[in-house]
Parts: structure tokens; sequence; C-alpha cells
């Protein structure tokens, strides 16, 4: 488990500070004081070891999100960690966010909207009263709440505030019921 950590902490710390295409799976190695053999053990390349790293701290920072009042409480939260590891989300843009990385961020933002829905399931208009049509309504804000941060994120603004309030401006208002 130590190794694990190391080398997240290792690959996060050389994400923000070059991108994300240009680490090398020998310098990750080497800041973390771990053998090549033990990266592979943990993952398969310098981009799928950030995407995991990345999933832990946002598991982490929406932990809650089922508790939470309002989803713009929860955007809030999303919107702070992004802005806390801006570095490495701008790193892994080329132009837009390697796949692992926005995998990581439609799963997270589509299981918050998903356990949303569950939790105040009066907010759905009468239309989606299926289970695909949910999917289809949760995959599409998942999908445009990441484009909104690669947006955010290439315009290099830090105002998470900002940010929260256009991509829940530009959310179907029965989302914010």
């Amino acid at each position: 488990m130590r190794s694990r950590e190391a080398l997240r902490r290792a690959a996060l710390d050389l994400a923000a500070v070059r991108p994300l295409a240009d680490l090398s799976v020998s310098e990750i190695c080497r800041t973390a004081g771990v053998t090549r053999d033990t990266f592979y053990r943990h993952a398969d390349s310098p981009v799928a070891l950030v995407a995991d790293a990345l999933s832990v701290e946002l598991a982490e920072a929406l932990s809650d999100v089922g508790e939470l009042d309002s989803l713009s409480t929860a955007e809030a939260l999303l919107l702070s960690h992004v802005k806390k590891r801006a570095d490495v989300y701008r790193g892994a843009l080329h132009p837009s966010l390697a796949a692992p990385i926005r995998g990581v961020l439609e799963r997270v933002v589509a299981g918050g909207l998903e356990e949303w829905l569950a939790r105040h399931p009066e907010i759905e208009p009468p239309a989606m009263d299926d289970q695909p049509t949910r999917e289809i309504a949760v995959a599409y804000a998942a999908g445009g709440t990441v484009a909104a941060i690669e947006v955010w994120l290439r315009s290099g603004a830090d105002d998470a505030a900002w940010a929260t309030r256009a991509i829940l401006a530009a959310s179907p208002e029965w989302w914010l019921r």
C-alpha cells in the first residue's frame, strides 16, 4: 500500500509541473523510490496512474455527496477539487482531457447525479419515466459538465465559484429543483 501511495503522489506531483504526455515510468519510479516492476504492479501507464490517483482524491472530496442539500454544493466540491489540481488537469489537456482522466471525471459526475436522482425522484420530468431515459440524461449532464470543466481549464480562469455558477446556469432547470 505504501508503494501505491508513493506512486500516486509522485505521479500527481510530476503531472503538476509537466504535461501528462511527457511523464515517463522511469521518472515516476525515481520520484516514488520504487522499481519499474512495482510501478507495473499498480498501473499500466503514467496516464492510468494519474487517473487512479485523481479518482481516489475525487472519491474523498465527494464522499458525502449523497448527504448534501443542493446540487450546487456538489458541483462546488467537484470544481474545488479540479481547482486544487488545475495544473494536473491542464497538463492532461491535448486539446481535450486524456481519455482516462476524462473517464474518471465523467464516472464521478454521473455517479453523483445518479445518487442525486435516487434521493430526489420528485425532480424528474414526466418524460424520464424509464431507466434508459434517466441514463441518457445522466450521461448527457456528466459529459456536458466535463466539457465545461475543460473550457474552464483552458480559459486559465481561477474562480471555481464562477465556473460552478456557469455550469449550473447551463443545466436544465429540473436538475436544480
